[in-house]
């Protein structure tokens, strides 16, 4: 997780999984059920993205998203604006450039 220090926002957390957990396949499973939000994303190198939550936290300035790093396998990103953001800037576009700065590191591109 980064966060500034003795503030709640802006904050990024990424989420590895321990197991497969379905891709972003199972996101779009969930859709109607689990969650309420499911929405693609432009790709990040080839690779899906996809917006989903219980709800749409969007207007509240926080977009959790699904990268798909394999067909079985996803990076949980979630943003959230800080307070002076919120309604400014759209959280999903932080979202996507955590995800490219994640799938650079992961490929060892720091």
């Amino acid at each position: 997780m980064w966060s500034i220090p003795a503030t709640s926002r802006p904050l990024v957390d990424v989420i590895f999984g321990r197991t497969p957990d379905g891709g972003t396949a199972s996101v779009y499973k969930a859709k109607g059920g689990a969650y309420k939000l499911v929405e693609p994303l432009a790709p990040v190198d080839g690779h899906p993205l996809t917006a989903y939550g219980t709800k749409d936290e969007r207007p509240s300035g926080k977009c959790s998203v699904a990268l798909g790093a394999s067909d079985t396998e996803t990076v949980g990103i979630v943003a959230e604006l800080s307070e002076a953001n919120i309604g400014k800037k759209d959280p999903c576009d932080a979202a996507r450039e955590a995800a490219i700065r994640v799938l650079t590191t992961i490929r060892g591109g720091n």
